[in-house]
């Protein structure tokens, strides 16, 4: 029988899920609403400097994730 949830088994595994976690929790409506302010940084409003740090945590997640599941892979050859 298939389960419908799969859980990390290592800690490597635990805290990337919790990193996936906290970009997705980033990207929500209450976070946006803290950062969606009449504020310029670098001539840029805020919100979209918050939404490019979202981008490039969200890439940097995936690639540490990518890199974890090749080593994993190559340890079992």
């Amino acid at each position: 029988m298939s389960r419908l949830v799969v859980l990390p088994t290592s800690r490597a595994g635990w805290g990337l899920l919790l990193a996936f976690m906290a970009v997705i929790a980033a990207g929500i409506w209450p976070v946006i609403g803290w950062v969606n302010r009449a504020v310029l940084f670098l001539g840029l409003p805020l919100l979209v400097v918050w939404s490019y740090l979202v981008i490039v945590a969200c890439v940097a997640v995936m690639l540490v994730a990518n890199r974890l599941i090749e080593r994993r892979e190559d340890e079992h050859d």
